[in-house]
């Protein structure tokens, strides 16, 4: 109110000075008070009407996808937005209120990773509308945090993979090639099926490993964005077998890139056809839908199964973090700067994979680098 004057006050009559002109300035009753818990929450995800996410992006470019915005607005109206009471005001919103919602949220058996990721789509909004101070604290801030079982990502044993493998060899006429190339390249690399979808033959650099092709990851695939920086905001490499990197390149079509769709009018394969083709292949294998979904598995199952094998075969953490970019801010800046002999010691698992081998001495990895 420009009152800069930090003592005490202690009569009456200064206190109904500043009260009136907190009245005069609308920091009282205000209309903040008029504003609906839910139409908060869903303009703050609203990509066109964000100025939250408008913000962030203007501070960090590319801070906030519309995929993840169209994700959290999904994720708030379909299982908060039932339960929120009617009419309730952002102001009034109660950590005993969110106590209940939460509880609700429990009953429906999701995980506690699906319910935290909903709780976020309330938890944020609050937040940034506790420091805009249109509410005077966060009430999602004491709300208890659970101790819940994750469910785990299904993973896919060695020979599992051996199989899938297999088959995508042995049935190369009968699978659509980008499909068969896309599966066996996040097989034995652990890259996200975005970022399979986006590779071009631009990506692929010639290294100083015999043998091998360096491929660079620098975009993925959002369905709402299109081309765009990877998940982790960092490109990284991967090796990949100087044989299999020709025929990737190979099955590239007039712009370069690497898995074309089937359809005539669309550039990318789409993400719904290559999950069902994996899907299909794990049929043939033995894996039916039933057992799929008890496991839980999905494509990005090949991304956990790579990083469970990279361990089980000694590979170091780093290592494993530098390829799969799983990587904090001081570990992205510890190993941004990666050598050719890191990327050398996770592509023999990538050899291993994609020719059947259990072996992971240099001497082995070198002869199937030479087939």
């Amino acid at each position: 109110m420009g009152i800069m004057d930090f003592t005490h006050v202690s009569r009456k009559e200064d206190a109904a000075v500043i009260a009136n002109k907190a009245l005069e300035s609308g920091i009282l009753f205000s209309n903040n008070v008029n504003i609906l818990f839910s139409d908060w929450c869903i303009d703050f995800w609203s990509w066109d009407k964000s100025e939250y996410i408008a913000l962030r992006n203007n501070l960090h470019k590319d801070s906030i996808g519309k995929e993840y915005a169209y994700n959290m607005l999904k994720n708030f109206k379909k299982n908060v937005l039932p339960l929120i009471p009617k009419g309730l005001k952002l102001v009034n919103v109660t950590t005993q209120i969110l106590d209940k919602i939460t509880k609700e949220l429990y009953k429906t058996g999701k995980t506690s990773g699906t319910i935290k990721v909903i709780i976020y789509s309330f938890s944020i909004p609050l937040k940034e509308a506790t420091r805009l101070g249109l509410i005077s604290q966060n009430p999602a801030d004491k709300l208890l945090k659970s101790s819940g079982d994750e469910r785990d990502r299904g993973v896919l044993s060695k020979e599992e993979l051996d199989k899938i493998v297999a088959y995508l060899q042995s049935n190369r006429d009968d699978i659509f090639s980008s499909y068969r190339l896309g599966i066996l390249l996040a097989a034995s690399t652990g890259m996200r099926l975005s970022e399979v979808r986006a590779v071009n033959v631009s990506d692929f650099i010639e290294c100083d490993v015999k043998g091998y092709e360096k491929l660079l990851i620098r975009h993925s695939i959002g369905y709402l964005s299109g081309v765009k920086g990877t998940k982790g905001k960092y490109d990284r490499s991967v090796l990949v077998e100087k044989s299999f990197a020709e025929e990737i390149k190979k099955n590239a079509n007039d712009n370069g890139v690497a898995f074309p769709s089937s359809r005539e009018k669309r550039e990318y394969m789409s993400a719904p056809s290559l999950r069902i083709a994996f899907y299909e292949i794990l049929s043939e294998i033995g894996i039916n839908e039933e057992e799929r979904k008890k496991r839980n598995i999905t494509f990005h199952s090949l991304m956990h199964s790579f990083s469970t094998l990279s361990r089980d075969y000694e590979i170091s953490q780093e290592d494993r973090m530098l390829v799969l970019g799983h990587k904090s801010t001081k570990i992205n800046d510890r190993y941004t700067h990666s050598t050719d002999e890191a990327l050398e010691r996770v592509s023999k698992l990538s050899s291993i994979i994609l020719n059947g081998s259990n072996n992971l001495s240099a001497e082995n990895s070198a002869e199937s680098g030479a087939k």
